[in-house]
């Protein structure tokens, strides 16, 4: 079977403008004022990111306890934490959250791999949430020490045995 031709149809000049304003926005190479620029423009929104996050967070911990002890979750509620947890995986690293992302990740790559649902599987979520919780809680912005890395390793356990 032959290859679908495919057409490359360029931006119009108005929509290159609005995507990138030379006049105000930054170079491909960042000045050390720019990057200081950008860097402030982080730190002030780290704060609606944690609320965004926590807001979230807020959610699925709610839809997890809608849950009988004997239920297993539906897969709506399983791609629902999948593309919850991408998302704060995406973007913990940029407001200086590494283990957010960490413990995202593993989050995610957990429910991504559910095919058939079971009670294991909101459990090992609940797990997940807390531990973000946490991280947002206490303001860890770097790695954490001894016992985060035991935590995401313990989370890490859990998922593989209970896939």
């Amino acid at each position: 079977m032959a290859k679908p031709k495919v057409q490359i149809i360029q931006p119009s000049m108005d929509l290159r403008k609005r995507a990138v304003n030379f006049k105000t926005g930054f170079g491909v190479i960042l000045t050390p004022d720019e990057a200081v620029k950008l860097e402030a423009v982080v730190e002030k929104s780290s704060d609606t990111f944690a609320k965004q996050v926590a807001a979230k967070l807020k959610v699925l911990r709610e839809s997890l306890a809608a849950l009988n002890d004997d239920t297993a979750p539906h897969m709506a509620l399983i791609d629902r934490v999948a593309s919850d947890a991408l998302e704060i995986k995406g973007l913990g690293g940029t407001f200086k959250f590494p283990l957010l992302t960490q413990i995202a990740k593993s989050l995610h790559d957990y429910a991504a791999q559910i095919k058939e649902p079971n009670v294991w599987h909101g459990v090992i979520f609940a797990h997940h949430i807390d531990a973000l919780y946490v991280v947002l809680a206490q303001r860890i912005t770097g790695l954490g020490g001894k016992v985060e890395s035991e935590l995401l390793k313990a989370l890490r356990q859990a998922s593989n045995k209970y896939k």
